[in-house]
């Protein structure tokens, strides 16, 4: 009888080896699946046309589709404005008692489009659900595209992200929303700049005291940023992003790395909060990159919900970025 047991929990063991072996061949296939910016704008694309969908049942009309000027966009920047995007799906699920999708986090990682693609897939995959549970019927399918780059994917992107905005009954992009998200960078550098300090040797005091000052906007001679200056506008919070993208550019350049080409002034018809807001994106995701010179892991915080604020708030916290970078520039 024991030795019958014996056998059988052998048997059992087999199987388990075999079915595991099995998941991680599968595993394996699947992972060195590779996808394009084709592949990503279908998916985009498809969601686009779910959410249209449910605007429109909604009765959410006059979409002001906003236009991204960017022309240098990499993967890196592609799948940090999809996170943004699953932090939108995320509130309306919280807003309307439905299982959010998973967020995304933001890490010093060189991304690929296949990454993006995956996080279509979740965004793909709860739109779907939010469609069909409200009754809607799909009875379209995902488009095949090629010769697609990743600017036109961001562009493509972009339109969701300001689609999904106002299902959440957000009328525009305002001065909170990009508030909320170049916190997260400020606070990002400033964690930088404090990895960054404790590795300087204590022989090299001024460095370290250089270098810790800046996080809080001082100098170690005394002096510390100025003010916040009141009567910004959205057009002032343009003109010192592209300073801070001056200067991570600079930072990208001592680090071997490729410059981005930077939108100019004059691209823009009308500066508007949205406009500043894809800014923030692109410092996010740069900052980033810059880590992995710099051997550092640490990832970006979740966005946290702002009110109240104006663009001068908005300008405030783009200047003490700016600071920061003018002083690792200058300590480096």
């Amino acid at each position: 009888m024991l030795t019958s047991k014996l056998k059988l929990l052998r048997c059992a063991g087999i199987i388990k080896i075999l079915l595991l072996a099995s998941f991680l061949c599968v595993s394996h296939v699947h992972a060195i699946q590779k996808y394009t910016p084709n592949d990503v704008f279908s998916g985009v694309e498809y969601s686009n046309h779910i959410l249209d969908q449910l605007l429109l049942s909604k009765n959410i009309s006059n979409i002001k589709i906003p236009a991204s000027k960017e022309k240098d966009t990499k993967p890196m920047h592609v799948y940090e404005l999809q996170v943004s995007v699953l932090s939108e799906l995320y509130h309306y699920a919280i807003k309307n008692n439905r299982n959010p999708p998973p967020l995304a986090i933001s890490t010093p990682i060189e991304y690929t489009p296949t990454d993006v693609y995956f996080l279509t897939q979740l965004v793909i995959a709860d739109l779907e659900g939010i469609y069909q549970d409200q009754g809607g019927y799909i009875d379209f399918s995902m488009n095949k595209h090629d010769g697609k780059s990743p600017a036109e994917v961001y562009q493509e992107l972009f339109e969701l992200y300001y689609k999904l905005n106002r299902l959440n009954g957000k009328e525009k992009i305002s001065p909170n929303e990009v508030y909320s998200h170049i916190i997260r960078a400020k606070e990002d550098l400033q964690y930088t700049l404090l990895l960054m300090s404790k590795r300087i040797d204590n022989k090299q005091e001024q460095k370290k005291r250089l270098l810790i000052t800046a996080i809080y906007g001082m100098h170690p001679d005394g002096t510390v940023i100025s003010a916040l200056e009141a009567g910004k506008k959205p057009s002032d919070v343009i003109q010192i992003a592209f300073e801070v993208r001056k200067k991570l550019n600079i930072l990208r350049k001592s680090n071997n790395l490729p410059e981005i080409t930077i939108p100019s002034i004059s691209d823009y018809e009308k500066i508007k909060p949205i406009d500043a807001f894809l800014q923030t994106q692109f410092i996010i995701a740069e900052l980033n990159l810059l880590k992995r010179p710099l051997k550092i892991s640490s990832t970006t915080n979740n966005v946290k919900i702002a009110t109240g604020k104006t663009p001068s708030d908005v300008y405030q916290v783009f200047k003490h970025i700016d600071y920061m970078l003018e002083r690792l520039i200058n300590t480096l």
